[in-house]
């Protein structure tokens, strides 16, 4: 397969999607404006559209939903935001939520595929538990979120467990389908 352009500046994910579609992909960093809205599907169609625009070739986009249960979704797509009140937004989240009792978290990974005739929309998600910190493996919330099932949170598991059970794997699992499919009706 050809390379396929992922719009992000976050290598981390570039590393896992390739890690788990076994494809060449080349990171295309560009500053795309985001619609605000909790709706995920809604904002990832939007990023892919605006994506294909500007890089015209088969791009794919993702953007995270981490909905507290307690907080009826909040802050469900602007998880991001929280980094703009805080240098460290996990323990802020964590400093939010100590009145709380229930921690549980439903974390969804949207994918928008521009194909470059249609956008395909995959998700991916898991609900876990917030924990305070425990392990130093990957990036992000990992070290913060037990998975229900388990005991470790994903930054206790390591790479390549995380990689059978987090949220992205799973959207980006459903996204290989996706291109592998495409493939078999459009061999070369």
């Amino acid at each position: 397969m050809k390379t396929l352009c992922f719009v992000t500046s976050n290598k981390d994910k570039v590393d896992e999607a390739h890690k788990i579609l076994g494809i060449p992909i080349e990171i295309v960093n560009l500053e795309i404006d985001e619609i605000q809205s909790l709706d995920l599907k809604k904002i990832v169609k939007h990023k892919a559209e605006e994506a294909y625009k500007r890089v015209k070739k088969p791009v794919f986009v993702d953007d995270v939903s981490f909905e507290v249960r307690a907080w009826n979704g909040f802050p469900g797509p602007f998880i991001k935001f929280l980094r703009l009140a805080s240098n460290d937004r996990h323990e802020l989240l964590l400093r939010m939520l100590s009145a709380e009792k229930n921690r549980t978290v439903k974390v969804i990974a949207g994918i928008g595929y521009h194909d470059g005739k249609k956008v395909h929309i995959l998700e991916g998600s898991f609900t876990g538990k917030i924990v305070p910190r425990r392990g130093n493996k990957g990036w992000g919330f990992d070290p913060y979120v037990i998975p229900d099932g388990f005991r470790k949170t994903l930054g206790e598991m390591g790479e390549g467990f995380k990689n059978k059970v987090s949220h992205r794997a799973r959207a980006l699992r459903k996204f290989k389908r996706l291109l592998d499919s495409q493939k078999a009706q459009n061999p070369l």
